[in-house]
C-alpha cells in the first residue's frame, strides 16, 4: 500500500496485489481467430490444438488498486477507484470494476476497500486464469469497458516480453532479499552477499573472489569453473569481470589470449624480436624484421638439413664460447639460451606429456594422478594414460602412491597382504610401528565420492574432502549437500565424540 498526496482534502491511495502463482503456470497464445477461449474436455484437460507455448512465469506484475475516498464515504458515497492492469485486456480488467461495483450495492454505507483487496486476492485468479494457464487472444475491440478499467492496449505480443522482463526483475529482487547457503563455507547471508552463476549454483562473493583470484594469480584458467564438484561449468567473463579488480581482470584476459595463441598449431614466436608468426612447413617469416627461421631450432632456415637437438646444440654453443672471444653482450645472449635448453633437457629427462595436450609436466611429490593445467585433463603419471578419476588406481596395475609413507601422509592406507602380516609378527619393532598407527586409522573416515580418506576434526560430522572438495557425513558416509537437511532431529547427529 502507497499512500498518495491529499487532493483537495481527499485521502487517496494506491494498493499492489500481486498473485501466488501456481506452480507449472504458463503464458499461451490463443490463435483463434475469432478470438473464442480454448476448448476443455469433460475430464477438464486443455485442449491445446491451438494454442502456441509462450513461456513460464514465477512472478506476474501487480494489479494496481487506486482509490480516492469522497467526504461522504462510507456513509453515502462508495470510494473513486481504477484498476489497472496492463497486460490484461478489457473486458478481463471491466468484469473485476463491476465485481466492485457489486460487492458496494451488498454493501452499502459500510467500509469496502478492504472486501475489494480480499475479493482480488483470494477469487480473482479464477477471472485471469484457465485451469491455471493464462491464455492470450488476439487484439481486438470490446463494447463492453468500463470507466474504472486501464487494461492493455493492442499489441499482444508485446505483452509477453513485458510481463518476463517483470518476472526477471520481480525474481532478482527476491533473491537479494531472501537467505541462501553457501556452497563452499556453508555460511549464510542474503542474496546482496552472493552470487548466482549460469548455471543456478549459489556461492558467496568471499569464497568467489577467493576461488578466482587464486587460479588467475597461478595462472590456472582450467579451473576457473563453477566450485560445485557435480556441475563444474566455466565462469562467463561477465562474472569474472564483477569478481575480478580491474588489475586481476586484465591479468586473466592477458592469460586467456596467451592460453589461445598457444592453441594455434601454426603460431610461432620470432626469437629476434618475439613478434607473432605464421609458421609454413616447419618455417616461418617475422612481418616485422623480416627473419626467416626454422620453427623448431628457432634458427636461420635450414632447407633438407636435419635440426639440431637441444644436447647438440648446447655442445656447439659452449665449443663456441671456448675457441672465439665474443663481445660481453652476444655472451651473455647465448648463456642465457644456453640456461634454456638446459631447463629443455631437464624438463623432458624428470617430466611426461599430457596425453591430450602434449604439454610437458613433472611430477615433485604426492600422488600419480596428475591435472594437466594447460587443458584441464586428468592422466596417471606413471603408465601416462588419459584417466577420468581414481578407478584407474583401485582396479587397475598403477598405484597412487609410489611408497605406503606417503600415501599414509595424505590419508590413504594399503591393506597388508598374507606374507606382510606374518612378517609383521616376527619383527617386533615393525609391530611397534602398527601400534602407533592404528589411532590414527580410526579418526579417517574415506569420502564417497573419490576414496580420499579424510581426518575428522574435533566432534563435528560433517568433513569438506581434501581430494575433491565434496562434503560427506562421517556417520552414513552419504554426501551432505545441505547442512541443515541433513543434519538435525530427523537425520544424523552432527557433533559426535570421536
Amino acid at each position: 500500500m502507497v499512500i498518495l498526496e491529499d487532493k483537495a482534502g481527499l485521502r487517496s491511495f494506491q494498493i499492489f496485489v500481486r498473485y501466488p502463482i501456481p506452480n507449472g503456470t504458463k503464458v499461451l497464445l490463443n490463435l483463434h481467430a475469432n478470438g473464442t477461449m480454448a476448448a476443455t474436455d469433460n475430464d477438464g484437460s486443455q485442449d491445446i490444438g491451438e494454442l502456441v507455448y509462450a513461456c513460464s512465469l514465477k512472478h506476474l506484475p501487480p494489479v494496481v488498486l487506486t482509490c480516492l475516498l469522497p467526504r461522504s464515504y462510507p456513509s453515502t458515497c462508495a470510494p473513486y477507484f481504477t484498476i489497472s492492469a496492463k497486460w490484461l485486456d478489457e473486458p478481463k480488467v471491466s468484469y473485476l470494476c463491476a465485481m466492485f461495483d457489486e460487492i458496494w450495492t451488498e454493501l452499502p454505507g459500510q467500509e469496502v476497500v478492504y472486501r475489494w483487496v480480499d475479493w482480488l486476492n483470494s477469487s480473482s485468479w479464477s477471472c485471469i486464469s484457465l485451469n491455471d494457464n493464462i491464455i492470450f487472444v488476439p487484439d481486438g475491440t470490446s463494447d463492453v469497458a468500463d470507466e474504472h478499467a486501464i487494461a492493455r492496449k493492442l499489441l499482444v505480443d508485446s505483452t509477453i516480453p513485458l510481463m518476463q522482463n517483470y518476472n526477471e526483475k520481480r525474481s532478482q529482487e527476491l533473491f537479494l532479499k531472501n537467505l541462501h547457503e553457501c556452497g563452499i563455507c556453508l555460511s549464510e547471508n542474503t542474496g546482496i552477499n552472493f552470487i548466482k552463476l549460469p548455471c543456478h549454483h549459489l556461492f558467496c562473493m568471499k569464497c568467489m573472489e577467493s576461488h578466482c583470484r587464486i587460479h588467475v594469480k597461478e595462472g590456472n584458467l582450467t579451473m576457473l569453473i563453477c566450485p560445485d564438484t557435480t556441475c563444474r561449468s566455466p565462469l562467463p567473463p561477465s562474472i569474472l569481470k564483477s569478481i575480478l579488480g580491474d588489475d586481476c581482470y586484465m591479468r586473466w584476459e592477458s592469460f586467456a589470449t596467451q592460453k589461445l595463441l598457444d592453441t594455434m598449431p601454426d603460431l610461432v614466436y620470432c626469437p629476434r624480436c618475439d613478434a607473432a608468426c605464421l609458421e609454413v612447413d616447419n618455417d616461418a617469416q617475422c612481418p616485422e624484421c623480416f627473419f626467416t627461421f626454422c620453427a623448431l631450432c628457432k634458427e636461420r632456415r635450414h632447407v633438407g638439413k636435419e635440426c639440431l637437438t637441444p644436447a647438440e646444440k648446447i655442445s656447439i654453443l659452449r665449443e663456441r664460447h671456448k675457441k672465439y672471444s665474443l663481445p660481453e653482450k652476444q655472451l651473455l645472449k647465448e648463456q642465457r639460451e644456453i640456461n634454456e635448453l638446459l631447463d629443455v633437457c631437464e624438463v623432458l629427462r624428470n617430466s611426461k606429456q599430457c596425453p591430450s595436450c602434449k604439454m610437458a609436466i613433472s611430477k615433485t611429490y604426492g600422488c600419480n594422478k596428475m591435472t594437466c593445467r594447460n587443458c584441464g585433463k586428468f592422466f596417471c603419471y606413471r603408465c601416462n594414460k588419459a584417466i577420468s578419476g581414481y578407478n584407474h588406481f583401485w582396479y587397475g596395475d598403477c598405484l597412487l602412491f609410489e611408497d605406503n609413507n606417503q600415501g599414509r601422509r595424505f590419508g590413504i592406507f594399503e591393506e597388508p597382504d598374507d606374507e606382510e602380516d606374518a612378517d609383521d609378527d616376527e619383527d617386533a619393532d615393525d609391530g611397534e610401528d602398527l601400534e602407533e598407527l592404528e589411532p590414527e586409522l580410526v579418526r579417517l573416515y574415506p569420502c564417497p565420492i573419490c576414496g580420499r580418506r579424510n581426518e575428522k576434526f574435533s566432534t563435528n560430522n560433517h568433513i569438506l574432502c581434501i581430494g575433491c572438495r565434496g562434503h560427506y557425513c562421517a556417520l552414513c558416509r552419504k554426501r551432505v549437500l545441505r547442512s541443515s537437511g541433513h543434519y538435525g532431529p530427523r537425520g544424523c547427529q552432527q557433533h559426535t565424540n570421536p
